[in-house]
């Protein structure tokens, strides 16, 4: 054999040798999918990205940035506190630039976005529609436009009774004997006696220019719709006006006290002992236990009452969607990041011990932390009560104009209640308004 044809034998034969070995090396390292970190994907991730968010919801995600960056090194999530009413938002998709590259909105609300900037937002349906089944049926319309996802649906908000235990022990009420609104108004007479008039069962803004949550959960109970079957907005269905009725019944009884400022007023009131009870929503625990930590041990949860004795008693108030800005320059990191935070156990139960916000994703309400007692709440399992709360809840249509439509309600609400207007004269004039609002757009 000649000396150069036995060097390029030895050659192909070192090579082949080579290849076989770095085969052999990367099938031994290769990492199993089922063992792997959440929020890690095949290839590496790097890169920055900031995330829009607020309140409780901020504070969680906080805790999930830390966790994912230490994951994925050499990624750098940066959490930006904002306020609910999108001040900064707005101001960003109007001028088209500075978007975060993931917003928060109100489930509610994000058709509204959509519709008006429609395209702002990253087609995330990669994410979604596999795991669709996963999901609570009431979040995934909120998120859908044009058989496509721009958005994935966060936590949901089934309610519930808040009360105090040692007040209603005082009282001699037993919770779980109301079970209508009736009984709750009858109970709260005597709790309001019995303190002089100084402790209530209901607080919220009759004005309704800072909020109208109660509103909206007595609505979402009754199946109240914002629209008729045509798509034509109606506020002044029978159901929202019986849902209406129960806060004047309420007021008229003297059970309830005016927070001109909702939130921050609400909070106030359970500190000072005036607010003794009231329904919300399950995302409110992560509020109470954060914003009003003396009162530990103090309160206790039940189901909802309903309009009449044994009729359906839930009810969902709020929740949150992460979206993905279309505009983000690292959409590949954005996308990991909110797989991680809301369609993992480990993120979901982040979000539940961080910031109280009770996931829309079904298969955690199966892990550890969904079935932990809690000790600001006496004997109630967070998880194991709301989840149980949400299989039932009307699915209420919220439509791609609800900014709209809510501004009009809330000025109703404050006809309502502070100008003393009849509910079907009030809401009528909404529904005119805010039609007329929609049609010149």
């Amino acid at each position: 054999m000649q000396k150069g044809k036995s060097l390029r034998v030895v050659g192909i034969i070192l090579a082949a040798l080579l290849s076989l070995s770095t085969v052999t090396l990367s099938g031994c390292s290769k990492t199993n999918p089922s063992s792997s970190k959440a929020g890690t994907s095949s290839a590496k991730l790097s890169g920055t990205i900031t995330v829009a968010s607020w309140n409780d919801a901020a504070t969680a995600m906080q805790a999930e940035a830390k966790q994912f960056m230490s994951d994925n090194a050499g990624t750098t999530v940066t959490v930006l506190s904002v306020d609910s009413n999108y001040t900064k938002l707005y101001t960003e998709l109007a001028a088209g630039s500075g978007v975060p590259d993931v917003v928060q909105t109100q489930n509610r609300d994000f058709m509204s976005f959509y519709n008006k900037y429609p395209k702002a937002w990253l087609d995330v349906t990669d994410l979604v529609q596999p795991q669709e089944s996963n999901f609570d049926s009431v979040v995934l319309p909120l998120v859908k436009a044009d058989g496509k996802y721009y958005a994935v649906p966060w936590d949901v908000g089934p309610c519930a009774l808040y009360y105090r235990t040692d007040i209603f022990k005082a009282d001699n009420i037993d919770p779980t004997t109301l079970t209508t609104w009736d009984a709750y108004i009858a109970a709260g007479k005597t709790i309001s006696k019995d303190s002089n008039n100084k402790q209530k069962v209901m607080g919220f803004d009759y004005s309704g220019s800072t909020s109208v949550d109660m509103v909206n959960l007595l609505a979402g109970e009754a199946n109240a719709q914002y629209y008729d079957a045509s798509g034509k907005v109606q506020l002044d269905s029978p159901a929202m006006i019986q849902a209406i009725k129960v806060l004047q019944d309420m007021k008229a009884a003297g059970v309830t006290e005016n927070l001109a400022n909702e939130w921050n007023d609400r909070i106030t009131a359970i500190e000072n002992n005036s607010l003794v009870a009231f329904p919300y929503a399950v995302w409110f625990t992560g509020t109470m236990k954060t914003s009003c930590a003396d009162q530990s041990g103090k309160w206790g949860i039940v189901p909802l009452p309903a309009f009449t004795a044994g009729g359906p008693n839930q009810a969902n108030e709020g929740g949150s969607i992460l979206a993905i800005s279309s505009a983000s320059t690292d959409t590949a990191l954005a996308k990991a990041f909110v797989k991680f935070s809301l369609m993992t156990d480990q993120g979901n139960e982040i979000n539940l011990t961080a910031g109280g916000l009770f996931t829309s994703y079904k298969p955690t309400y199966q892990t550890d932390a969904y079935k932990t007692i809690s000790p600001y709440y006496t004997g109630v399992s967070i998880g194991q009560l709301f989840s149980s709360l949400s299989g039932s809840i009307p699915s209420i249509v919220y439509g791609p104009y609800y900014t709209d439509v809510g501004t009009a309600f809330n000025t109703a609400i404050g006809n309502i209640f502070v100008k003393g207007q009849a509910p079907a004269t009030a809401l009528d004039s909404a529904t005119g308004t805010a039609q007329k609002a929609i049609d010149n757009e």
